[in-house]
Parts: C-alpha cells; structure tokens; sequence
C-alpha cells in the first residue's frame, strides 16, 4: 500500500495519537530516522516531522530576540523555592526587560503564562517584549493558557517520546541535544529553515582554560541561520560566571547563554541578573561595574569586596 494511503488511514482510523520526533542523520540508510509512535507507523516520509508555518514564524521572533550582531544575548532562568505573588512575578518581569535579557526561562507552567501576559504589555513601548520560553512539560497548559500572549517556544529533549505534536503547531521549537552528534544531525535536517539548539552541561567546557576542539569544530560549521545556547551557572565562585560566559560567545561562538537559576524568588534576582548581563555584554572587566550598586565593603552581599569579587548571600 503506497505510504499517503497508509498514513491517511491511520489517521482516518484514529491509530495516530502521539509521536517523538527523532530527525534523519545526514548520511541516510539504515540510521537515517528512528521513530516512536503510538502506536506505529513504519516510513520515513510518513513520520517526518515538519514544523507549521505558524511554529516557524514564532521560533523566528526567538531567534531575533537570542542573536545579536556581536557578542551572545543572555537569557534568564526564572526557577524560584517558593511562589510569587502575582504582583511581584510582573514586577520581575519587567525588571528582567529592562536589564535586557534576551529571553525568560522557566518550567513552571502558571509563571510561563503570566510572565508572557506581562511582556505582551509592553508590545508598543522600548524595550519592547522579551520572549518567554518553556522548558517545562504541561505543554497544554501553558499553550491554551496563555492565549495570544502564550510562550513563545518550548523545549522538547531529542527523541523525546509522548509528544502531541499538533499542540506545538502555534509555538516555536527549541531543540535540547547531549552530544554533538545530536547537534549535527537536528542542523542537518533543518538546513532550510535554521534551528534553535540548547547544548546540555556536558557538552561545554567547565573553565575558561578547557578546551573543547569538537564541539568547536561542529558550531563553526553550522549555517548562520542557527541558534546555538549555552547553560550558564549562576552566582559561581569569584563571579567566574562572567568570564565563563563571554569564554562561550568569543572561544567558541554561541548566539545565547541562559543563566540558570539566576531568578529564586529572592531580593537578590533583579540585583543579580543586572550584574550578570552587564558583565558578559561589556569587553571591559565587571568586577566593579554593577548597575545601581556601587562601593567596598566587608560582609554586605550584593556589591564589591575589596578583591572586586561581587558577593550574594544568596549562597553563603
């Protein structure tokens, strides 16, 4: 039976429900794509995943809000202990607009939506809105939620399993790869259209002296209509988040750094994202540039030691 004839009665039958997405390797043959349906369908052109107009349309607005002309944009992880009030998550939003992120992260679905009904209020004004992206898994929550101020992408893992695809139609598609292999292939199969790629952890050099010549090699040879982010931890020793940061964008080319967990629901997260995004976007050193906090002192949190080193009480 030809693949269109089996596909349109599988789905006339109602046998297509949830599918993964694994994209073809480059070569082809026996590897060239790899499927998990519920239940099966057996062709590559039947299960090929090729994003809506309208996912790429969103994903595009990411992109423009992720890459810069020099130098990496930085986005925000929202990850807080405890919940905001509703009046405290829009003051922070706004806080993170105005120290220009590049975009706001976080997995909790209800902050997802409000957080993106908030920038949606600035639409007109400058800075204009910054894109909220989703990394949790109650896709249908945030989705049918958020109305037209909804998340603008979402994260799937490569492979994932158990994803209704036809949710994601309206909302861009930022892919999370563990290996380099991974990268190369998902670049691959979106040659025309450019991706958005979040690197996991171990794919990045841990130091700005470690060397990372693969993953170098495989970045410098993706098209430039890709975008490539780098998780950044936040608050390290020494504030080496900073040089660790402009080390991802200069050494090896990175379009976006996402500063985890740098947003806990403290007094500290405005404080502590303005430091950090004016840190990694200036050339000069910002062991004493910090905005709005100035001064050396012994035992406050939130300005320079007499060392430069900028202290949170955050982790002490």
């Amino acid at each position: 039976m030809p693949t269109a004839h089996l596909l349109l009665l599988l789905v006339a039958s109602g046998l297509v429900a949830t599918q993964a997405f694994v994209p073809p390797a480059a070569s082809g043959g026996c590897g060239a794509l790899t499927t998990r349906l519920t239940p099966l369908l057996s062709t590559a052109e039947a299960t090929r995943h090729l994003p809506a107009q309208s996912s790429l349309d969103k994903l595009d607005v990411v992109k423009l809000a992720l890459k810069r002309p020099r130098g990496a944009s930085v986005g925000v992880e929202h990850a807080p202990a405890n919940e905001l009030s509703d009046g405290d998550l829009s003051i922070l939003s706004m806080q993170l607009r105005k120290s220009k992120a590049g975009a706001i992260w976080t997995a909790d679905a209800e902050a997802a939506v409000k957080i993106a009904e908030e920038q949606e209020s600035a639409r007109g004004d400058f800075p204009g809105p910054v894109p909220v992206i989703y990394s949790g898994s109650d896709f249908e929550s945030v989705l049918n939620g958020g109305g037209e101020a909804g998340a603008a992408a979402v994260v799937l893992e490569y492979g994932q399993e158990g994803v209704d695809m036809q949710l994601l139609e309206d909302v861009g598609i930022i892919w999370k790869v563990e290996n380099v292999a991974q990268l190369q292939e998902l670049a691959d199969s979106e040659k025309k259209t450019g991706g958005v790629y979040l690197l996991s952890k171990e794919m990045l050099p841990e130091s700005v002296d470690e060397e990372s010549n693969e993953l170098k090699e495989v970045l410098s040879s993706l098209p430039k209509s890709v975008v490539t982010i780098a998780p950044l931890p936040s608050m390290l020793p020494e504030n080496s988040e900073v040089a660790l940061g402009k080390h991802y964008a200069a050494s090896l080319g990175i379009s976006s750094l996402l500063l985890e967990g740098a947003c806990a629901g403290d007094e500290e997260d405005t404080k502590y994202t303005a430091f950090a995004i004016d840190g990694i976007s200036k050339k000069a050193s910002s062991s004493f540039s910090m905005t709005g906090l100035t001064g050396s002192t012994n035992g406050h949190f939130g300005v320079s030691s007499h060392s430069g080193e900028v202290k949170w009480r955050r982790h002490e």
